[in-house]
């Protein structure tokens, strides 16, 4: 898989875990019973922010006037507004009359040439569109709800992801209205109490059934002579207690109201809730003669709110618990065990080497590997425990009451066990083991968040230790150890969540003052930790390997960004990228660097590699060969923090070297340190005798500029020319610097 390649599953693989997301709070407003409107407007914006530029609309099919009406079109032009709103259902009047016309997707991959958009054409155009999907939003037994359409800006059709979530979006639009139009007919069974249209018992003060109503008949199942002279528990389903029953006597022989929701039975043996009034019937001294029983059917609501709810509170791939239940759950068994004195222990399982698996094998066969798992682990708690999948591959194991610690223990080894025997996937045999992560309330924590955050590091324990392993957290973690795991695990996701920017660092030559270069450094803005200093991320990149796919994605990106100067008249500007130990140990390095250069289309030699001095005493042979392969490809190749070392510059002429940075170190003092100064000197001599060029690197000053140009440097990089920039930024500064070596930059 290319580079680009893997950052488009990348990017996708965080658009479907944002849109699982963004679903998950749309179900939850559906829930609750928010507006349509509101709904509506959320929809439209998770395309916007998902496919951009797109522009969503909802339209809602009218059924008393047989037409479409906007529910939602936010920055569509007006003029389109008037033309969709209300347009009658017929194939020529819009892609989204037709598409709920003929009931199917109707795709307009170019609105100046299809019939289909008719009068909307022109005004389409106007607004800048160019294309137009339309997905009709029909109920499980085809019956029109809406349409969801998308324009765009491109004369295309939708990929094969663009389509799925249309579609994923067209079924929330149609639980919604469900939901919309359930709530409605709820309400007009309501006010139609008031003609007896729901079902109506009247009993004698004992409680024996003197009339029920047609309603009553259909409801129930029995007819009005099986019902006349009977008790009304001829419906009793068995689901309230005597307690209940008795409550409602009390409560109407008093002459007061009653009301509640009943589990009752039909005939046929059916269950059904039957929101249910009972009002006493008094005599002249107020005494209750007879009862009336109103009441409604609202078994379909209950299903709807019971659906809402499951969907509020399960993973869509797993049917587990999803991070609401989790929470939910463990909230409770923290109350419960701060009242009764017993301890909680939350289990937190990550899949090892899961990606590598997805990757390779593919996303489907990921997500069938996820539900085998799933079920596994399902098979293997208790029923009072809670298992819930919180993304990804990372799951959670609650159990609510514990009594020592050889229980959790007991459960992750049984948990990792239950995995270890191979899974067919997809015609795949696959192995996959775990790491988790076991913490205890009170002991480590007594919050959900303290304990899933220490489930989490000792998790990642587990994992650094080399997996299929389960740990304690242990106070032993310091904060420094937690820290570091902390980053670590913020690391393992930075890169697929664009958390890595590039900031560059112009260079100049000494002499005639002309930008000649920049040095790409890597900066890392992580939301909970702010802006992390490179000093503190990058060994840690380094220690986990992680450095070989930043280092890649820091190249690549690198030589876009030159090409794009060049493009944008910038500059003709050679790269300089740090290449660490660990990157150049890669046996993929070459090829890398060959793939980035070709995606890219620069030229090797607007890149050069800066390495150093410790790498050319490891592996000479080996080290001489891969420089001299990245120097054949018209790659510069410059020593990087130069001087420590300057004694051994007899040596470097064994290999492909272009280009000395001097060690900032060195030039800090070289003004006013007499040792610093006669370093620098050496290091520019020595350097022009094997014909190499030399940069200085953190110059801040004109007094340090004047020696090093007076000493025949070849280029400064440093704050006195400019501190590292931002992309945008830069390119502003490029477009309007008027830098000049004898003073500041203007």
């Amino acid at each position: 898989m290319t580079e680009t390649d893997l950052r488009r599953e990348i990017a996708k693989h965080q658009r479907i875990e944002l849109l699982q997301n963004q679903k998950q709070q749309i179900l939850r407003l559906i829930a609750t019973g928010h507006p349509l409107a509101q709904i509506f407007d959320a929809l439209t914006r998770v395309v916007v922010d998902l496919f951009p530029p797109s522009l969503c609309v909802i339209m809602v099919y009218d059924k008393s006037a047989d037409c479409l009406r906007i529910g939602a079109s936010p920055n569509v032009d007006k003029e389109l507004q008037r033309l969709l709103d209300g347009a009658p259902i017929t194939p020529h009047s819009n892609s989204f009359s037709a598409a709920a016309y003929h009931q199917k997707t109707v795709i307009v991959t170019d609105i100046a040439k299809d019939p289909t958009c008719g009068k909307t054409r022109e005004i389409a155009l106007r607004a800048g569109f160019k294309a137009c999907w339309a997905h009709p939003t029909l109920s499980p037994s085809d019956r029109l709800f809406g349409v969801i359409g998308m324009y765009h800006r491109e004369a295309r059709g939708p990929s094969e992801e663009e389509m799925e979530f249309v579609i994923d979006v067209s079924d929330l639009v149609g639980i919604a209205i469900e939901r919309d139009q359930v709530e409605r007919r709820m309400r007009t069974l309501s006010s139609a109490i008031e003609q007896t249209d729901d079902t109506v018992m009247i009993t004698d003060k004992e409680g024996i059934v003197e009339y029920v109503n047609p309603a009553y008949e259909r409801t129930s199942g029995y007819s009005r002579d099986e019902v006349l002279g009977k008790n009304p528990n001829i419906v009793k389903s068995g689901h309230h207690d005597t307690a209940f029953y008795a409550r409602l006597w009390d409560t109407i022989r008093c002459g007061d109201v009653f009301r509640e929701v009943f589990i009752n039975r039909r005939k046929d043996g059916v269950l059904f809730h039957e929101e249910k009034t009972i009002t006493p019937i008094r005599d002249e001294q107020g005494e209750p003669i007879q009862y009336v029983s109103t009441g409604k059917d609202i078994s379909e609501r209950i299903e709807v709110q019971e659906r809402l709810s499951h969907l509020a509170h399960h993973d869509a791939l797993t049917d587990l618990g999803n991070r609401a239940l989790l929470l939910d759950h463990l909230e409770e068994a923290l109350a419960l065990a701060q009242r009764n004195e017993h301890m909680v222990a939350l289990l937190y399982l990550d899949l090892d080497r899961f990606k590598t698996i997805n990757d390779s094998l593919g996303h489907s066969v990921g997500d069938s590997l996820l539900k085998a798992v799933a079920q596994r682990l399902h098979n293997c708690i208790r029923g009072g425990d809670t298992i819930a999948r919180l993304g990804g591959d990372e799951f959670t194991v609650l159990l609510p009451n514990v009594h020592d610690v050889g229980g959790p223990a007991h459960v992750a080894q049984n948990l990792l066990e239950v995995l270890r025997p191979s899974i067919a996937v997809d015609g795949h045999e696959v192995f996959v083991n775990a790491s988790i992560g076991i913490t205890i309330c009170p002991d480590d924590g007594n919050t959900a968040e303290d304990l899933l955050k220490c489930a989490d590091l000792a998790m990642y324990r587990a994992k650094s230790a080399g997996g299929d392993a389960y740990e304690f957290f242990t106070e032993d973690m310091t904060v420094q150890t937690v820290r570091r795991l902390d980053m670590e695990h913020k690391l393992r996701y930075a890169l697929e969540r664009n958390e890595f920017s590039l900031h560059y660092q112009p260079r100049a030559d000494i002499q005639s003052g002309q930008i000649c270069g920049l040095e790409a450094l890597l900066r890392w803005y992580q939301p909970e930790l702010g802006e992390v200093a490179p000093v503190d991320f990058i060994p840690v990149l380094e220690e986990t390997g992680l450095i070989i796919p930043v280092g890649e994605w820091v190249i690549q990106t690198a030589c876009s960004y030159a090409q794009r100067l060049r493009a944008a008249r910038l500059g003709m500007l050679r790269i300089a990228v740090n290449l660490s130990t660990r990157q150049f140990r890669d046996r993929n390095l070459v090829k890398s660097i060959e793939q980035c250069l070709q995606h890219s289309g620069l030229a090797g030699w607007h890149l050069e590699l800066e390495i150093t001095e410790s790498l050319l005493i490891e592996n000479i042979d080996t080290t001489i060969a891969i420089l001299s392969e990245l120097h054949a490809m018209g790659i510069h190749i410059s020593i990087d923090d130069f001087g420590t070392g300057y004694s051994s510059l007899a040596y470097l002429k064994r290999y492909p070297i272009d280009t000395l940075k001097i060690d900032r170190a060195f030039v800090r003092d070289i003004t006013t340190d007499e040792d610093d100064k006669a370093i620098v000197i050496a290091i520019i001599s020595m350097s022009r005798s094997l014909g190499y060029s030399v940069i200085a690197e953190g110059v801040e000053t004109k007094e340090q500029l004047a020696f090093l140009r007076l000493q025949g440097c070849d280029e400064l990089q440093g704050n006195f020319l400019s501190r590292p920039l931002g992309a945008e930024d830069l390119e502003i500064w490029l477009s309007e610097q008027g830098f000049n070596l004898s003073g500041r930059a203007t």
